[in-house]
């Protein structure tokens, strides 16, 4: 007859599994020696430590309280719990994994079953294992159980002391540990009632990792006379550190190579291209250079693109290092350093993209002469006192199809270069009119159809340039000015904006004589093609004036369905997502999520993909999950556009779109926002 154990207190259909395990413990701690004239005590030829409980409970906060100093008694508790989560959880494994080998233990129940009456045997707490439990070999296992004599809890109390956070951070951390070595499970456990903050009991939650808190809040919701006591809990984030640190130091080396490896095929295209251009500069003339520029912007859009998930990436994990930072902390201010480079990088794959022609633009009816006015103080400002700037508005001057920002910023590029072409002072002239191109009247415009456009020109009296660098001037990276002075992207953005309207930029200079750049814009009629009626007129904001960025509210909840074929970029997301509530369901690519999307189809509460991806694109996944849920949320995201990304058709097909790159607070409030706007 199976005898009840006595070190612990289960379930009757437990029992006798958990006899078996008391007797194989028993055993082990029966073999104990001590030698103090040694030093040494020894069970079962393994050498032990006895340590004071209250040393790493009660007096190792108190210690940190110390350390960190007054004002900071929240950062030396995170610090506290962190440490000795972590800690206790690797013990936990090592201790498994050691009984385990010299009990000769193999199945995985009876090896799990030993850790609680071992747990009891070296002093830790008595565990009493609820019925609700569910010990499987799997990321289901789950357990709800209490230690009614925890060494922690006892700790504080008998020092006098009342915490106001469940205070066995060990206890949690050295079970979980125990349990993920014998299932080989990723397990973690959560205290969620306390006797040292004025519980009846310690209970504790345990469970996988991504499915814990939905545990948690299960339970809860079977006992709501619970739920008031149940507060300030935490999900411990296991080696949360070293991971992020991890993932850093992963995406600047994937960084690093790419950047080696777009660079060197950046040069082999820039050299193939040159060789091109003296082998046919005759023959071909301006379409040979026109063909040049699109292949470098076809190369270039690309590196860009590629460079944007990589900057998602370093500056989501840089922006969720720095919210578990203090502000005097040592690594803050590297922090710091690392969002600023990725905002100065950011600002460079953004000129790549317009030069490419594959920025992702909002354009609306613009009034140029407006657009221009609103910014004539900052111009005026940038050029300096001794260059005099001319505006002249022709009236009335037909409207414009177009990003305001994008024109703001092809106004400041010409501006700029018109000033570093007189350094010694001189004059700027803007100016508006309109233009009707016709077969035998073309204003120098030989690239666009007859219509009639819209011409802006800016003039100067500077140096002006010759005949070579007339020939190369919208080449990126090509710059007559000295190291350090720019980039060499100007004009090349300038270039992909204007091509991207549908107009034109012509350029005429000579040495000494200064230089002259006119643009011609189509005109806008009452409607855009494919558009409807037109909304207001946009006259410009300043210089990126682009839309603060939104803020989460809080925690979300649902399921999200998310498709991204860049590895580094889906981890950063998926952690971002899990950290705020929702379940994620991830997919590599079209054709996974497809697959994953039949299978839980009535459950995802939102459509949450990339729009290139091979196998099957975002657009075509979206088009085929509305088919069958046509209330499904759909969020898209992209670092360009092209014939996939058709902003115009994109809201119509009531899909939402995010651009990349993206912060994770911007991220995570256009998710909310989503499934919010369902509800």
């Amino acid at each position: 007859m199976t005898h009840d154990p006595k070190t612990v207190k289960v379930p009757p259909e437990m029992r006798a599994l958990f006899a078996r395990a008391e007797e194989t413990v028993a055993a082990y701690f029966a073999s104990r020696r001590e030698a103090p004239e040694h030093g040494t005590i020894e069970v079962f030829d393994e050498r032990y430590v006895l340590v004071r409980g209250a040393s790493l409970s009660v007096e190792f906060f108190k210690v940190a309280r110390d350390l960190y100093g007054p004002g900071r008694e929240e950062e030396a508790q995170r610090f506290a719990r962190n440490i000795l989560f972590d800690l206790a959880h690797a013990i936990g494994k090592s201790d498994a994994q050691a009984f385990h080998r010299k009990m000769g233990l193999v199945e995985p129940t009876a090896r799990l079953s030993a850790g609680p009456v071992h747990f009891a045997h070296t002093g830790w707490a008595f565990v009493d294992i609820h019925p609700e439990s569910a010990l499987t070999s799997d990321e289901h296992c789950f357990s709800i159980y209490d230690h009614p004599y925890s060494f922690e809890s006892h700790a504080w109390l008998a020092a006098r002391e009342r915490a106001d956070f469940p205070v066995c951070i060990m206890s949690a951390g050295y079970s979980s540990g125990w349990c993920e070595e014998s299932y080989g499970v990723e397990l973690v456990a959560a205290e969620i009632l306390c006797r040292a903050r004025g519980d009846e009991c310690c209970r504790f939650v345990l469970a996988h990792p991504k499915h814990i808190e939905s545990r948690v809040a299960k339970y809860l919701h079977s006992r709501p006379d619970l739920v008031p006591r149940a507060r300030n809990f935490e999900i411990p984030d296991l080696f949360a550190r070293k991971r992020l640190e991890e993932e850093l130091k992963r995406s600047r080396d994937e960084l690093e190579v790419r950047v080696i490896e777009r660079t060197a095929e950046l040069v082999r295209a820039n050299e193939r291209l040159q060789r091109e251009r003296v082998e046919r500069e005759v023959a071909e003339g301006r379409l040979r250079q026109v063909d040049k520029l699109e292949a470098i912007g076809r190369l270039a859009g690309g590196i860009a693109h590629d460079f944007n998930n990589l900057l998602t990436v370093i500056d989501g994990y840089a922006e969720l290092a720095r919210g578990s930072l203090s502000g005097d902390a040592p690594a803050h201010a590297c922090v710091e350093e690392i969002r600023a480079a990725c905002s100065r990088a950011k600002s460079l794959t953004a000129q790549l993209l317009a030069f490419s022609r594959q920025q992702v633009a909002a354009p609306t009816v613009v009034d140029l002469n407006a657009l221009i006015a609103n910014l004539v103080v900052m111009l005026r400002r940038l050029i300096g006192e001794d260059v005099e700037l001319v505006v002249e508005s022709g009236h009335p001057l037909e409207r414009v199809w177009a990003d305001p920002t994008q024109l703001e910023q092809v106004l400041v590029n010409l501006i700029v270069n018109a000033r570093d072409a007189l350094p010694n002072g001189g004059r700027i002239v803007v100016a508006t009119r309109n233009v009707d191109v016709e077969p035998e009247r073309r204003f120098g415009f030989d690239t666009l159809a007859p219509g009639r456009y819209v011409e802006l020109s800016v003039r100067d009296d500077g140096v002006g340039m010759d005949e070579t660098t007339l020939a190369r001037l919208f080449e990126p990276f090509f710059t007559t000015k000295p190291r350090g002075k720019g980039t060499g992207l100007g004009l090349a953005t300038v270039h992909g904006i204007v091509t991207a309207t549908g107009g034109a930029i012509t350029v005429a200079s000579r040495i000494g004589r200064g230089s002259t750049f006119r643009i011609g814009l189509p005109k806008c009629d009452g409607e855009h093609p494919g558009r409807g009626a037109l909304g207001a007129v946009a006259g410009g904001s300043g210089v990126g004036g682009a839309q603060s960025a939104g803020r989460s509210s809080g925690r979300g909840s649902g399921l999200v369905l998310f498709a991204e074929d860049e590895p580094s970029l889906r981890r950063l997301v998926l952690n971002a997502l899990l950290s705020v509530g929702y379940d994620v369901l991830e997919a590599a690519d079209g054709r996974e999520a497809l697959e994953r999307f039949g299978r839980e189809k009535d459950r995802i509460d939102l459509l949450l993909t990339d729009v290139v991806m091979p196998h099957l694109n975002g657009r075509e996944l979206a088009e085929r999950v509305r088919a069958e849920r046509p209330d499904l949320p759909v969020l898209l995201v992209s670092g360009y556009t092209d014939d996939l990304i058709d902003r115009r058709a994109i809201a119509e097909a009531g899909f939402d779109f995010l651009p990349k790159p993206f912060t994770i607070a911007e991220l995570l409030a256009r998710v909310q926002s989503v499934i919010g706007a369902r509800s």
